[in-house]
C-alpha cells in the first residue's frame, strides 16, 4: 500500500483536526446536535468492534457498504448494499469500480428511510425506523490496493497510516441523530491483481450506544457527593488540630 494516502478525509474550510479526538460542526448533518465528536481509532481492530457488539456497548441499526466484489455486473457478487445488523443485505446492487475513479456518494437517513447513492446507483430501504447516535466507519485494504473516503463539510481529518498490520481502519463519529445526510467521494485503486469480495471495502455502521441507567447515574452522583463530604470533613478536622 502507498502510505501517502489517507483513507478518510473530512473536508471543509477551517482548521485541520489534530491527531486523536476533536469536536467539529456537522453542517452535513441536518437535525443533529450542533457539534459531533470525531475520533480516529488507529489501533482499533475488528475483534474489538465485535466485542462492542457482543457486550451491548454498540448496537448496529444498519450498514451502508461498498466493496470491490467481483467488479462486474455479474450477479454472483454484490458491490453495494444496505445491510441489517446481522450483515444480511436488505438492498443490494451491482457496480463496476474504475481503478482510481472518484465517485460521489450520499447516505441519508430520515428516521424511516435510508437512501444510499454511489456514482448514480441508488439503494433505498424503509426497514429501519429506530433512533441513532453513533457511526463507525470501517475500511479494509490489501497490500496492493488503496481506498479513499472523503466526507464533506467536516474539517480535514487524516486517518491512520496505511502501514497498520491488519489493513483495517476505523473512525468513530458520535453525538448525532436522525435525520442526517452524509455526502462525499469514494475511490478504489489497485496495482497488479485486483482484490475481490470484501478485501477492498468500506462500511458505514450506523447505530446507538446505550444510555446509562438512571440508578447508575444516581449512584455515581451519590458517590461523588459522599467523596466531597468526606474530603470536607477531613479538612475540617485537620484545621481544628492546628
Amino acid at each position: 500500500m502507498n502510505s501517502i494516502y489517507s483513507k478518510f478525509s473530512f473536508r471543509a474550510a477551517g482548521v485541520a483536526l489534530g491527531v486523536g479526538l476533536a469536536t467539529v460542526g456537522m453542517s452535513i448533518v441536518s437535525g443533529v446536535a450542533s457539534a459531533a465528536t470525531v475520533t480516529r481509532l488507529p489501533d482499533f481492530t475488528d475483534d474489538q468492534f465485535d466485542g462492542l457488539i457482543n457486550s451491548g456497548e454498540f448496537t448496529e441499526l444498519f450498514v451502508a457498504e461498498g466493496r470491490i466484489g467481483n467488479n462486474s455486473p455479474n450477479q454472483a457478487e454484490r458491490e453495494l448494499g444496505i445491510n441489517d445488523k446481522a450483515g444480511t443485505p436488505v438492498q443490494s446492487a451491482q457496480f463496476v469500480w474504475g481503478n482510481g475513479t472518484v465517485y460521489d456518494f450520499t447516505l441519508e437517513y430520515t428516521g424511516s428511510t435510508v437512501n444510499y447513492n454511489v456514482g448514480g446507483t441508488l439503494l433505498n430501504s424503509t426497514a429501519f425506523t429506530e433512533p441513532i447516535d453513533t457511526i463507525y466507519i470501517r475500511t479494509k485494504e490489501t497490500a496492493n490496493s488503496n481506498l479513499r473516503l472523503n466526507i464533506d463539510s467536516l474539517n480535514t481529518f487524516s486517518a491512520p497510516s496505511d502501514n497498520d498490520s491488519d489493513d483495517v481502519d476505523y473512525v468513530l463519529i458520535e453525538d448525532i441523530s436522525a435525520p442526517f445526510t452524509l455526502t462525499g467521494t469514494i475511490s478504489f485503486d489497485w496495482t497488479g491483481n485486483r482484490p475481490n469480495r470484501s478485501n477492498l471495502a468500506y462500511q458505514i455502521k450506523v447505530g446507538t450506544k446505550p444510555v446509562p441507567e438512571p440508578l447508575t447515574i444516581l449512584g455515581s452522583g451519590l458517590a461523588l457527593g459522599f467523596g466531597a463530604l468526606l474530603k470536607k470533613e477531613s479538612s475540617r478536622k485537620q484545621n481544628k488540630v492546628k
